[in-house]
């Protein structure tokens, strides 16, 4: 009981913020890496629809909770827009 309510005070810091900022913003540059670098042979093993559901809960679960600023998002703009538009779509229930 005292350490649940401990655990609930240190996810509720602005450094555990900080930290979830950082490893989401980390995440996000693994999947530009693997969509500059490796999507034609995950195309090819027939792989790419798997990267791109993966991608696209990632992408809902960050903008839902303000995780990654705008200037980190500005290399997959192309494939961030269409999943973000979507989102809103979907949370304005049409």
């Amino acid at each position: 009981d005292e350490d649940e309510s401990e655990a609930l005070r240190v996810f509720q810091t602005p450094q555990f913020a900080a930290l979830c900022g950082q490893i989401f913003r980390r995440l996000f540059r693994a999947y530009g890496i693997i969509y500059s670098s490796f999507f034609g042979t995950l195309e090819a093993l027939g792989m790419a629809p798997h990267l791109n559901t993966c991608f696209k809960h990632f992408m809902f679960f960050c903008t839902e909770f303000g995780l990654l600023p705008e200037r980190e998002i500005e290399p997959l703009e192309v494939l961030v827009k269409p999943i973000r538009k979507q989102y809103y779509s979907a949370k304005q229930g049409k």
